[in-house]
């Protein structure tokens, strides 16, 4: 809800979220997909409230997942009951109730699923309008951000393809084509999103890779998880707290159909129609439940070894495979029970329907208390420190301890006030491996991530780097106060949330007079670290060359930076200097930034690290730092570029198609 309202709020102001000041001390949004920036449904947040927008979309996109679930089952010869079967298996199943928190999961879901229904319908010819269906379908899929189950879908997806290539007599060619156009032209339509994301990678922690413990996090502990396939709540229900399995419950058991479609699924291998397909999904299946047990699986390394896939986490997403296939094979057993009761039973026949009925059923008594609904006055109301803060008008960022519910790491965003942590999938790893040093006083120890970085800030209160960050208030539980001196109680909440404020805040942009020059990020993280470094009086700089500063006047030297405005994509500062120095701001670097001094472009610095500076000769300046999201340009030029290519293609088509009959007349 926070970064949905974050959207709004640039939509409203005529741009996109390209650079957010309000979490982790400034954050680039449009990069992550999960945000779905470029997802047109989102669009609507300019005109809707996020909260009405946000339970809107649930239950449009449920309901456009049964739909597009019993046209697949319908298209591959399903009956109508037997579609029916399958859908509400499908939207009442365990993936659409426990994953309403990650919305971009069941967004992409619904696209996917309508992919595969094209690809049933090109099995009979792939015409260009199944190739414009399929890419626009795809390109939604991408779009709409839940990236982390695509590897399982196209698992899916490939089958499908290969079988329908396996069972066509003829025509194979230009079906392959066809579909591989159509992922083509879908890429293209979605390289406004792919391109910027994925130069993100490569400054997030996911550029690192993840070691083989976090990436097994989330792993089934035993086989006996495998009961939450047909029984979601055998290890007890969340919103009870009654739950006593592993942790995360949606990661454990949230792939689920229920017992009903599950045993249906598998008494689809008794038809013969098709049964090679139905055996390649059922292996898919056990593959899944492989792959779901970590470590502990046989293809775990194999699995490891797939493009992109060393930087996921979580074994169990595998299980998205059960989410798929099997609501789709159980409509083929309703209609297998269906032709055997006929045969066999001719008097129970009429009672089939009876069957989904009783699927219906187990859906909506598994998930009776799983969803609890909150009314909307609980779920707008702002907590006594926000209110407390919004009241203080203060320019300074505030900190939120590692103790407090999630909804106050990003919610600050929300609530008009600026975060030095947040709560995200694709931080900026510079800026995170900062906080780290923050906390724990040492660089980060792996190359490769080894912790769940998502929810981090700045806990260790009496760390001199805080000041670097330009923090002046600190949110923390009863009981739980700051370590350090220049830290006085400011607010003594009734609901157990206390504020603190910090004595002596810098600003976002201070003047030191000695620089250490280093090499790289290594580098720079181990002298942020070191005892010895005094980040009042001393800037770290990663650059080729050592910065000339005139250390000779530094104890005489006086300098003052006043930090004049503050946009989201573009800031503003006056610089007076006596001798040469150098100028630190509290903004997190990245790629997209520029500099101007005194209107003339100068380079910008990785400064402390996370940071950004820049040297300045003596007398007064104004610097002006401006933010233009990478590799957006080029995106939006491949995503029109492929709309123009889509739009020639189908004037062509359309002005063949009347010529023809004309000609034929």
């Amino acid at each position: 809800m926070p970064l949905y309202t974050r959207l709004a709020l640039a939509f409203r102001a005529g741009a996109l979220p390209t650079w957010a000041p309000g979490l982790w001390s400034g954050q680039p949004l449009a990069t992550d997909p999960q945000l779905g920036v470029f997802y047109p449904p989102h669009w609507l947040l300019r005109w809707v409230d996020p909260l009405t927008f946000y339970a809107s979309m649930t239950l449009i996109h449920a309901l456009l997942a049964a739909w597009a679930m019993a046209s697949w089952a319908r298209l591959r010869g399903a009956s109508r009951v037997g579609a029916a079967l399958a859908a509400v298996s499908f939207a009442l199943g365990a993936f659409f109730v426990m994953r309403l928190r990650h919305a971009s999961f069941t967004n992409t879901t619904v696209w996917l699923v309508w992919a595969l229904g094209t690809l049933e319908r090109a099995r009979h010819g792939m015409r260009p309008r199944l190739v414009w269906a399929l890419a626009l379908q795809l390109a939604l899929a991408v779009l709409a951000g839940g990236w982390q189950l695509l590897p399982f879908g196209a698992m899916v997806f490939a089958a499908t393809f290969a079988s329908g290539l396996v069972t066509q007599s003829r025509g194979r060619g230009g079906r392959a084509a066809g579909v591989l156009v159509g992922v083509a032209l879908a890429l293209g339509l979605a390289a406004v999103q792919l391109v910027p994301s994925g130069l993100h990678l490569a400054e997030s922690p996911r550029g690192r890779g993840v070691t083989e413990a976090l990436a097994g996090a989330y792993a089934w502990p035993s086989w006996r998880y495998a009961l939450s396939l047909v029984m979601p709540m055998y290890f007890g229900d969340e919103a009870l707290g009654t739950y006593v399995g592993a942790p995360n419950p949606w990661e454990m058991c949230g792939w689920g159909s229920g017992l009903v479609a599950t045993l249906f699924a598998f008494a689809s291998l008794v038809l013969r129609r098709r049964r090679g397909e139905r055996l390649v999904l059922v292996a898919l299946l056990l593959l899944s439940c492989d792959l779901a047990r970590g470590d502990a699986g046989l293809a775990h390394q194999a699995h490891r070894l797939l493009p992109l896939v060393s930087s996921l986490r979580g074994p169990t997403r595998a299980l998205y495979v059960w989410v798929l296939v099997v609501p789709l094979l159980a409509a083929d057993g309703y209609d297998v029970v269906r032709a055997w009761l006929r045969a066999q039973a001719p008097r129970l026949a009429a009672v089939t329907p009876a069957l989904f009925l009783l699927c219906l059923v187990e859906l909506l008594s598994t998930w009776s208390t799983a969803n609890p609904t909150s009314r909307r006055a609980e779920a707008q109301s702002r907590p006594e420190a926000v209110q407390f803060l919004a009241l203080q008008r203060s320019p300074h960022r505030v900190a939120t301890h590692r103790l407090l519910p999630r909804r106050f790491h990003n919610g600050l965003a929300a609530w008009g006030l600026e975060n030095a942590g947040g709560y995200h999938s694709l931080p900026i790893w510079r800026y995170l491996h900062f906080l780290w040093i923050v906390n724990f006083q040492r660089p980060y120890a792996t190359a490769q991530l080894n912790h769940d970085l998502g929810t981090h800030g700045p806990w260790r209160s009496a760390s001199p780097l805080l000041d670097l960050l330009d923090v002046g208030w600190l949110i923390a539980p009863h009981g739980h106060a700051p370590r350090a001196e220049h830290f006085r109680l400011a607010h003594l909440g009734r609901d157990g949330v206390d504020v603190w404020q910090n004595t002596h805040p810098l600003t976002r942009a201070r003047v030191v007079f000695r620089t250490r020059t280093v090499p790289d990020a290594a580098s720079a993280a181990r002298a942020l670290a070191a005892v010895d470094f005094d980040p009042l009086r001393e800037a770290i700089v990663e650059s080729p060359q050592p910065l000339s500063t005139d250390r000779s006047a530094a104890p005489a030297a006086l300098g003052e930076a006043r930090w004049l405005h503050t946009a989201p994509t573009r800031v503003t500062a006056e610089v007076t200097l006596s001798h040469q120095g150098f100028v630190v701001f509290s903004a997190p670097w990245y790629p997209g930034w520029r500099l101007t001094v005194d209107g003339a472009d100068a380079p910008l610095r990785v400064t402390d690290l996370a940071l950004c500076g820049t040297a300045l000769a003596p007398g007064h300046h104004r610097l002006v730092m401006t933010f233009t999201l990478p590799g957006l340009a080029l995106g939006a030029w491949l995503s029109a570029s492929t709309v123009l290519i889509l739009s020639l293609w189908a004037l062509y088509v359309w002005r063949r198609e009347r010529r023809g009959p004309a000609r034929h007349h």
